[in-house]
């Protein structure tokens, strides 16, 4: 699903592209015919204001409302020319009881590039002036959706003094970036007679090695994003003038794992069900990993819940910005029933919560296990999604053989936490605890982890990157 990030960024970015460079001083780069019917150049709630940046000399283009409030909502945008006007809906809800700023990020619909290029450290020195400047007593509740949600959780990061409460919405790019090339895997069953599995395991290696082998080399090896990082003059060269290719390059380069774990402020995180641009796994993710953190999750919503759903939408943002700070448990219930082991074979769909002893899946697909603590996963040629999952073991705890393994939010605790042989494992929000190894690697496989942690002989820490898929040396 994450591929979806790609897809709906590119347009976006050729768009800008075959576009003509950002004229000055806050000129609107979104042509009247582009705008939606109904949506004027200028929102009418707003007074607007070309400010001139201190920190850059660049205009920034800035619309004010509400100011008999003494408290500040800072309305931050995603990707497109649309900019501020994304918040069209809930402008004047949000003026009747706050001052309300509402800007253009820089590049993006009336507000000049940065001079440097598009980095989350040029933003967060932007966002830090329009508050400190701005913004009542020098503090604000900060709303950012997609690209803009990810600018203002790392905002809220490096300058926790500004924010009073923060809102995420559907924000984008939080997971690993090599997840966005990769392709699904074709489940190859056994079916019990060696020769005829012998083939099948021949045939599972060429469907799904090639393609994963194909794409790990491209994006570990040949990754253009990777050489502009290194190379900031000669992106800034290329990519300056056209502000949504940066900051979709930057976007899904960053490392949030700092941000997620230790911004204090009190955050609401608003999803749609449906969005395939920032799957709903990423709202889960940071709901459980983010020290003060509860999701909202709206049914039948994509990417743009504020645009496409405002009667749901609004009294969602009034409650995070007015209501009481109550973060909803995300860790896995206590279940006092024990079921004992499950065995799943040859099937499609398998659920399984609860308390339960080892779960061994062969020749299942499409298994599902949330909510549940085990005394063990083993699976072979089978694919599982884990959500919310607690797997201790004494020995290894995590036993994959050419299988799938999506976990979002999942504990692992064992001698060893995950073997692997020939399989995909992409977790986030995932914490490893292991006696003598966290990865143990059979045969070669593709291991993925985002806003992970970790506490093993191999590492202790945090963990955002793509695992060595080598087979593991003994200790």
């Amino acid at each position: 699903m994450l591929r979806h990030l790609f897809r709906a960024l590119l347009p976006l970015a050729l768009g800008a592209a075959l576009a003509a460079p950002a004229a000055a001083a806050c000129t609107d780069r979104q042509p009247p015919a582009e705008r939606p019917a109904g949506v004027p150049a200028r929102l009418p709630e707003l007074l607007y204001e070309c400010v001139t940046l201190e920190a850059n000399g660049r205009s920034l283009w800035m619309g004010e409302t509400g100011r008999q409030h003494d408290t500040t909502v800072l309305l931050v945008h995603g990707l497109g020319h649309m900019a501020h006007r994304d918040w069209r809906n809930v402008i004047g809800p949000l003026s009747r009881q706050f001052h309300v700023l509402a800007i253009d990020l820089p590049g993006f619909g009336a507000s000049e590039a940065l001079p440097d290029g598009y980095s989350f450290a040029g933003l967060d020195r932007v966002l830090d002036e329009v508050v400190s400047r701005f913004a009542r007593g020098g503090r604000a509740h900060v709303v950012g959706h997609s690209l803009g949600g990810a600018v203002t959780l790392n905002f809220a990061h490096r300058h926790a003094a500004r924010v009073d409460r923060l809102v995420l919405v559907d924000a984008a790019g939080i997971l690993l970036m090599n997840l966005y090339a990769m392709p699904p895997r074709l489940a190859i069953p056994e079916v019990g007679f060696t020769p005829v599995d012998r083939l099948m395991r021949r045939m599972d290696a060429g469907f799904n090695g090639l393609s994963r082998s194909v794409a790990g080399r491209v994006d570990d090896r040949m990754d253009p994003s990777r050489w502009l990082e290194r190379n900031p003059a000669v992106r800034n060269a290329l990519l300056g003038p056209y502000t949504q290719v940066d900051a979709a390059v930057g976007l899904v380069q960053h490392d949030f794992s700092e941000a997620v774990f230790n911004v204090r402020a009190p955050t609401t995180l608003i999803w749609g069900r449906d969005d395939p641009v920032a799957p709903l796994r990423t709202g889960r993710l940071l709901a459980a990993r983010m020290p003060q953190a509860r999701l909202e999750v709206i049914p039948d919503t994509g990417h743009a819940p504020m645009t496409q759903r405002p009667d749901a939408f609004e009294p969602l943002l009034m409650q995070a910005l007015t209501g009481p700070v109550e973060p909803r448990d995300a860790a896995v219930p206590a279940i006092d029933t024990f079921q004992g082991g499950a065995q799943c074979d040859a099937r499609l769909g398998a659920r399984y919560t609860g308390r339960l002893g080892l779960v061994e899946l062969r020749n299942c697909q499409d298994v599902v296990i949330r909510d549940a603590h085990l005394d063990g996963l083993v699976l072979n040629n089978s694919s599982v999604l884990l959500d919310n999952v607690a797997i201790v073991a004494d020995g290894v705890a995590v036993d994959a053989r050419r299988s799938h393994v999506t976990a979002t939010n999942v504990n692992v605790s064992g001698r060893v936490g995950l073997r692997t042989d020939g399989s995909t494992l992409d977790l986030a929000g995932a914490r490893i605890t292991a006696e003598q190894r966290a990865v143990e690697v059979v045969n070669t496989s593709w291991i993925y982890f985002s806003i992970s942690e970790m506490d093993a002989p191999e590492l202790r820490g945090k963990v955002h990157r793509v695992w060595p898929g080598a087979p593991s040396t003994r200790p």
